[in-house]
């Protein structure tokens, strides 16, 4: 599993206009976060943008799929992540609405770390 630093750069460039956008190394591939949320992965040179109940239907309608992964020898779905369909990608204004509903599924889904409560 891996993916190319040129498709990172690429989705990170193309978002650019929504603000602070940008790629980090995870699990072979990259996240990308808007200020501290994640809301996209790119895996297998695939970009997978975060959904919710009210986006995922857009996904479904394009054919696209959850992102699946093998886990202990069986296949694992994360099905809050979902392929970004390709035609997508190659219209610059509509990729960045679709993230931008990402982004937003992101936040809402977002829970801030608890804090540490201080031992005496």
């Amino acid at each position: 599993m891996g993916t190319s630093r040129e498709l990172a750069d690429y989705i990170t460039d193309m978002l650019e206009p929504l603000g602070e956008v940008r790629a980090h190394r995870m699990f072979g591939g990259y996240g990308i976060k808007y200020g501290e949320i994640n809301f996209a992965l790119l895996l297998d040179d695939l970009p997978y943008f975060r959904t919710d109940d009210g986006s995922r239907p857009a996904y479904e309608a394009h054919g696209s799929t959850p992102f699946r992964y093998m886990r202990k020898g069986k296949l694992a779905t994360l099905g809050n992540y979902w392929e970004v369909p390709a035609d997508i990608l190659e219209e610059p204004e509509i990729l960045r609405e679709w993230a931008r509903i990402a982004i937003e599924a992101a936040i809402r889904a977002h829970k801030p770390p608890k804090k540490r409560r201080k031992r005496i």
